[in-house]
C-alpha cells in the first residue's frame, strides 16, 4: 500500500478559501462520485427549478453539473434569500415551515461560511444519513486517510453496492464482534479507524515512527496537523430529524484513550468495553443502542455519565441472567476502562 504522506504538513491550506479547497476536492473523480450521494440527500426538498430538474435527470447527469448546482446552493443562500438553507446547513427551517420561528438580526450568510459548510459536509464520509468529519485538520492527511478506505474497499463508491462506509469491514479491522450503529456510535467508529490508520501510518513511514517514539502521541499528532483546534463534526440530515454536532479538542480525546493502542499491539480497550456492554437481542437492542449512543456522546466531549453507564450495565446484568444465564458474556477491559476516568 503506498505510503506518501510526510510530516509538517505546510500550512498552505489555511491560506486557501474553502471555495478552492472544494474545487480541489471535486476536481477527483472518486471525491465526486463519493460527495454526489451526500449533495443528492442534501437536495431532496428541492422540488422545482434547475436543481430539481437536475435531480430527475438521473446520477450521472447530477454528478457532471454538481458545480452548478453547488453555485445555485450558494447564491440562493448568499445572494437570493440571503439566509442558510437546509441544503448548507442540515439544521436550517425555511420560513415556509415554520413562519413563527426567526432570529432577531439574523446574521446573512457569506460566501466564505456558506463553501466552508458545503465543504465540511461533502467532504465527510458517511453511512445512510450520518456524516462524520474532521475540521481544521489538514486536507492531505484527511485525503490520504480516505485513499486508503479506497484501497482497503472499506470506503465504497456510489457506483458500487450504494456507496458509503462499509462498517462490517470496520469492525473486523477493529477485531470488534458487534457495535451500536447509530450516530455517535459512528462517530466514535471512524474516529476509531482514523487512529488505526495513523498508526498504520507510524509503522510503515520511518520518520513518522522516530518522531512517535521521541516526541510521544501527543506532539506527533500536533506536528500532523492534529492539534488543539482540530474538531469532530457530525452531521445527521435524515429528512425528518437534522442534526450537526461539533465536538472540540478531540485531540485530547483520542490521546487519552488511544494511546496504548498506539503505543502496543493490542485491540482498542474502549471499543472493546462498549461493544460488551451491547446487546444484539431484539429485545433489548433499541434500547440498549439509545443508552450507549447517549453515554459516547458525553464520552466524547470528555464527561463520563455515570447514570448512563449504570444503566448500561444493568441492562446488561438483566438481559445475562434472564437469556443467557450460565453463559454470560463477560464486559471487557472494564478495569482499564475505570482506571482512565477515576
Amino acid at each position: 500500500m503506498k505510503i506518501k504522506y510526510t510530516i509538517n504538513p505546510q500550512v498552505w491550506w489555511k491560506n486557501m478559501t474553502y471555495e478552492t479547497l472544494l474545487k480541489e476536492f471535486l476536481s477527483k473523480k472518486s471525491n465526486r462520485i463519493y460527495a454526489s450521494s451526500i449533495l443528492i440527500k442534501l437536495t431532496g426538498q428541492h422540488q422545482h427549478g434547475f436543481i430539481a430538474e437536475t435531480r430527475k435527470s438521473g446520477v450521472i447527469a447530477f454528478i457532471d453539473r454538481m458545480d452548478d448546482i453547488i453555485n445555485e446552493l450558494v447564491e440562493d443562500s448568499t445572494e437570493k434569500k440571503k439566509r442558510y438553507t437546509a441544503s448548507i446547513l442540515p439544521t436550517a427551517v425555511s420560513p415556509e415551515m415554520a413562519p413563527n420561528f426567526w432570529f432577531k438580526n439574523e446574521k446573512k450568510p457569506t460566501r466564505e461560511e456558506t463553501y466552508r459548510l458545503l465543504y465540511l459536509l461533502l467532504t465527510s464520509l458517511y453511512r445512510g444519513n450520518y456524516l462524520f468529519n474532521l475540521d481544521n485538520v489538514a486536507p492531505a492527511i484527511r485525503e490520504d486517510f480516505r485513499e486508503w478506505l479506497i484501497e482497503k474497499k472499506v470506503l465504497v463508491l456510489r457506483e458500487e453496492r450504494g456507496g458509503g462506509i462499509n462498517l462490517k469491514e470496520v469492525l473486523s479491522d477493529l477485531s470488534l464482534p458487534v457495535f451500536p450503529l447509530s450516530e455517535f456510535s459512528f462517530s466514535l467508529l471512524m474516529l476509531s479507524y482514523f487512529v488505526s490508520w495513523l498508526k498504520y501510518k507510524a509503522q510503515h513511514y520511518s520518520k513518522m515512527l522516530q518522531l512517535l517514539k521521541e516526541k510521544g502521541f501527543s506532539t506527533f499528532l500536533s506536528e500532523i496537523s492534529v492539534d488543539e483546534t482540530a474538531t469532530l463534526v457530525l452531521f445527521n440530515i435524515h429528512r425528518q430529524k437534522k442534526e450537526m454536532h461539533l465536538i472540540p479538542r478531540v485531540k485530547d480525546f483520542i490521546v487519552k484513550w488511544y494511546t496504548d493502542f498506539i503505543n502496543d499491539n493490542k485491540p482498542i480497550e474502549l471499543l472493546l468495553f462498549l461493544s460488551s456492554l451491547y446487546i444484539t437481542h431484539e429485545n433489548y437492542r433499541e434500547l440498549s443502542e439509545r443508552t450507549l449512543d447517549k453515554f459516547i456522546y458525553y464520552l466524547m466531549r470528555g464527561y463520563v455519565n455515570g447514570e448512563l453507564l449504570t444503566e448500561a450495565i444493568n441492562l446488561k446484568i438483566k438481559y445475562d441472567l434472564k437469556e443467557v444465564a450460565g453463559k454470560p458474556f463477560p464486559i471487557r477491559e472494564a478495569r482499564n476502562f475505570m482506571r482512565k476516568i477515576s
